[in-house]
């Protein structure tokens, strides 16, 4: 055993079972409790390399590493907040010792919000664990942690042309050629506020988002309408590298005190930015844009991200509800003949829906 004492304290030196050495302070200066901390780590470093059993990891060592190895994520700010708040009640736990009924009671005790955002927090600690246990080999099994908001309706909030016309006469210039942008393209917030000019193609009437630039980080381009089109030759010439700007600078924020006065001021509530995204595609809907387009246009993956608006078109349904042939006066009528006979009109299936119309600024339609 080597046990030596600097500086009043004992220090310990262990050759472990790998053939590496660990030279390290015990922390005390009592004997005898140096001793037992040495028996105790030299008995644990025979377990780990002879049982195969993992050393105790903490929920510090774990929210470190995912930090550094996830320092590129588009979403890091977000998973920096949520582990910090985490780390406020888990600071020095092992990662066996937090379990589902440990985190349930925080999220549901300490988390005063929705049941969408309880889930982004467990979803990112879910996220950990798995990482832990398959590609850190920290942990031999994940708690299988709760999910909040199973069952729960899909929230797509959107306004009517009516109500965005209001919230555009609220805007600020700058901000009314965003928020025009975005309902025209669908485009998410952080691709209309980083949009540079080297990603538009105005003679090809096209923006061009490259890969890692969208949220599943595949290229997506962008047709531009004539909306679209009016906005970016408005804003040619402001400023070399980024199309939205104020004040000879990039937009950064959307979500500002002048966007909620607008709203308030047209008499919009519950209303987030992105629900401009639900809006353009709500629209293109009720104007009986295929699903396949649309999924297309947005550049969704999944054919479920565009089922939430299927039910605000039914149009190509209705040739299979003109076949239920069905008279609900024939037996009443009985010997009346033709006299009595009740004229059913089907619905029309060649009809044709006015066209969507924006106003992009006072007075100019485009």
């Amino acid at each position: 055993m080597a046990l030596w004492k600097r500086a009043g304290t004992y220090h310990l030196d262990i050759a472990a079972p790998d053939g590496s050495r660990i030279r390290r302070t015990t922390g005390t200066t009592d004997r005898e409790k140096a001793k037992e901390y040495h028996d105790r780590l030299k008995a644990e470093l025979w377990d780990q390399a002879r049982l195969k059993r993992k050393p105790p990891r903490t929920w510090d060592e774990a929210a470190l590493r995912w930090l550094k190895e996830k320092a590129h994520k588009k979403s890091y700010r977000d998973d920096v907040q949520r582990i910090r708040w985490f780390t406020g009640h888990l600071r020095g736990k092992t990662l066996d010792q937090i379990d589902r009924s440990l985190v349930d009671r925080l999220v549901t005790k300490h988390i005063q919000a929705s049941d969408r955002t309880k889930d982004l927090y467990v979803a990112l600690i879910r996220a950990i664990f798995r990482r832990a246990m398959r590609e850190w080999e920290w942990i031999d099994t994940c708690p299988a942690f709760r999910t909040y908001s199973v069952g729960g309706k899909i929230r797509v909030r959107w306004i009517t042309e009516e109500q965005a016309q209001s919230l555009l006469e609220a805007l600020p210039d700058h901000q009314r050629e965003v928020v025009v942008f975005a309902l025209a393209t669908g485009l998410r917030q952080g691709n209309v506020l980083g949009l540079r000019w080297d990603q538009v193609q105005l003679n090809r009437r096209i923006v061009m988002i490259e890969h890692g630039g969208t949220k599943n980080d595949d290229a997506l381009g962008v047709p531009l309408n004539d909306v679209a089109m009016a906005v970016l030759l408005r804003q040619r010439r402001k400023h070399r590298t980024y199309v939205f700007t104020y004040r000879g600078e990039r937009l950064r924020s959307a979500n500002t005190r002048a966007w909620r006065a607008a709203l308030a001021k047209a008499g919009i509530t519950d209303f987030r930015w992105h629900d401009l995204r639900h809006t353009w595609a709500s629209w293109l809907r009720q104007n009986d844009v295929p699903s396949w387009v649309l999924q297309e246009l947005a550049g969704w993956k999944s054919e479920s991200m565009v089922r939430r608006y299927a039910h605000m078109s039914v149009k190509h349904l209705e040739p299979y509800a003109d076949r239920l042939d069905f008279d609900p006066g024939a037996q009443a009528r009985g010997s009346e003949g033709e006299a009595g006979a009740v004229n059913v009109t089907k619905s029309p299936t060649n009809a044709v829906r006015p066209g969507l119309r924006l106003a992009a600024v006072d007075g100019e339609s485009c």
